[in-house]
Parts: structure tokens; sequence; C-alpha cells
């Protein structure tokens, strides 16, 4: 569905405001999180999912999962020589969440809109 701008009671057009962005509350729990670099640009927009209140999710920071975006123990292959592990996370209520398919947002494992630089968007890793 499309977005609509919202006018106002003087007919002034303003936009809808942004959606709020989730906080992993299992951030301060597991190490992963504090991980400095990011996988491979796996993906140059988000992925949508739908996610239940209370359940663990396993989000690749590889880039390399073929369960994107979520872990497939991909980086545990030792051939690969894969330093990323997959960030744990939960969710405070059920809905559809964006994740981050780009692997590069500084909020794990959710879209922060850092696809939309420039970088990302000519990045040659991509896997898709």
């Amino acid at each position: 569905m499309p977005i609509r701008p919202l006018l106002t009671q003087a007919n002034y057009v303003t936009k809808a405001p942004k959606p709020e962005i989730p906080k992993n509350p299992l951030a301060s729990v597991y190490s992963a999180d504090d991980q400095k670099d990011s996988g491979i640009v796996y993906d140059r927009k988000p992925f949508k999912l739908t996610l239940e209140e209370g359940k663990t999710y396993h989000w690749c920071l590889c880039g390399r999962s073929k369960s994107q975006p979520l872990c497939d123990g991909t980086h545990k292959d030792v051939f690969l020589k894969i330093t990323q592990r997959p960030i744990r996370f939960t969710v405070d209520k059920t809905k559809e969440y964006w994740l981050c398919n780009c692997k590069q947002t500084k909020n794990r494992p959710f879209c922060d809109g850092t696809h939309k630089q420039k970088e990302i968007q000519e990045a040659t890793t991509i896997k898709v």
C-alpha cells in the first residue's frame, strides 16, 4: 500500500512519522554483538520477516548463510575462515520487522537504512 502524505488542519502536507527502529534486548547479554567488523554485503535492501515475541533468533552477520537473513551455520566451515558470528536476538512484540540484509547496520540485526549509502549500493560482493 503506498504511503500517503498526511493533511493537517491548515491543509499542509507533512510526511508520515518514521517507523520506530527496534532494539535488540539481548545485545548486552551476548558478546557477538560487540564484533567490530561486518560481513559481506548480501543484498542491497532489507528483508521483512514476522518474528514472534520471546523466541530467540540468530541473524547472519557474515553474509554467507543460505537461509538469509538468519544464520544456517555456514560461518562454522573452517575452510571459509569466517570470523563473524551470528547475532542472537529476540523481539518484545510479535509483528513484522525489517532485518538488515546488507550486513552493515549499526543496529544489528535491524535495518537502520545503511543500505541506502552509495558504497553499499555500489558494492561488488553481492551474493544474490
